[in-house]
């Protein structure tokens, strides 16, 4: 329950599997950013129970909470939420900075990071000069530098036009694959569904129905 008494998810009974793609589809309002809080640790539960990685993680202390997120979860957003005062490699350095990283090894995790989402030519730009595209590569390369088990991407693509948005999410699902990690990805684009193992339907707080792909597609062969 949201603070002002509504009910934002209600009844949600679902499981995802270590190393699947998902996709969390329904309208605006149907309780598909709350859920991805949830997941994030960023909301607390009032009721029921949250598994991450088999520990019940729910009702943990808020400080707790953030370590978990700190260790184990990378967000991705439809805004990219870069420091402008940075430069592509200094952001994504940062997290590795708050885990205590040494600078040293950082700036080579945070570079070889880049060179996996295709700007390693752009470490040492600063957000204003980079492309809508190359800054949501920067930011999944943020996320992806603390090597999380649970990626959570909220509307990833929706500030970007359709072939950069098409090579974002072919970045999220190259990743999924190649680094078996958990990528859970928040969209209005029903069209992308072909392309997760599972694909849920929220509507009105609730799980309307969860369809499972058994032949997952490459997002390439996907038009909208």
């Amino acid at each position: 329950y949201a603070k002002n008494g509504i009910c934002a998810l209600n009844s949600v009974d679902l499981t995802v599997q270590d190393g699947d793609y998902i996709s969390v589809t329904g309208a605006s309002g149907s309780g598909k950013s709350t859920l991805m809080h949830i997941l994030g640790l960023l909301d607390s539960l009032s009721d029921g129970e949250y598994l991450l990685d088999g520990a019940a993680v729910a009702h943990l202390p808020a400080k707790q909470r953030a370590r978990l997120r700190s260790e184990k979860i990378g967000f991705v957003f439809q805004q990219f939420r870069l420091l402008t005062g940075m430069t592509a490699l200094e952001n994504v350095a940062l997290p590795l900075a708050l885990q205590g990283v040494p600078r040293h090894e950082r700036s080579e995790r945070a570079l070889a990071v880049l060179e996996r989402v295709g700007l390693s030519d752009r470490a040492n730009h600063r957000p204003h000069q980079l492309s809508g595209g190359q800054q949501q590569r920067v930011a999944i390369a943020r996320a992806l530098a603390k090597n999380p088990k649970l990626l959570l991407c909220d509307e990833p693509t929706g500030a970007l036009d359709y072939v950069t948005g098409k090579s974002i999410l072919k970045l999220l699902q190259d990743t999924c694959r190649q680094q078996g990690m958990t990528v859970v990805v928040i969209t209005h684009n029903s069209a992308i569904a072909p392309m997760a193992d599972q694909v849920i339907h929220v509507k009105n707080g609730r799980v309307e129905r969860i369809d499972h792909n058994d032949r997952p597609v490459p997002v390439e062969t996907i038009e909208w």
